[in-house]
């Protein structure tokens, strides 16, 4: 019985999921991003935008520190990483 209750959720969810992604596809794109149009895109380079990555992964690590310094450490030593791989 408990296998059912929970199918049934995962099935439910998956569903909701799929009519709302095929309702938005329906809405015209700029319906569903009106402020795209109007503002200018902003053209970062690979570097840039990993340097923006890493420093918001540390700030993730920083607020591990404390709690749990070896997750925070892994996080510090993934943007490290992030970063090298797109020095230029």
């Amino acid at each position: 019985m408990t296998t059912s209750i929970v199918h049934a959720n995962v099935q439910r969810s998956r569903f909701t999921h799929h009519t709302l992604a095929a309702l938005a596809g329906l809405i015209p794109p700029a319906l569903r991003h009106p402020f795209k149009a109007i503002q200018p895109a902003l053209a970062l380079s690979a570097a840039d935008s990993a340097l923006i990555e890493a420093r918001k992964v540390r700030e993730m690590a920083d607020s591990y520190a404390k709690t749990d310094p070896g997750f925070a450490s892994d996080l510090y030593a993934a943007a490290a990483r992030h970063e090298s791989l797109h020095e230029v």
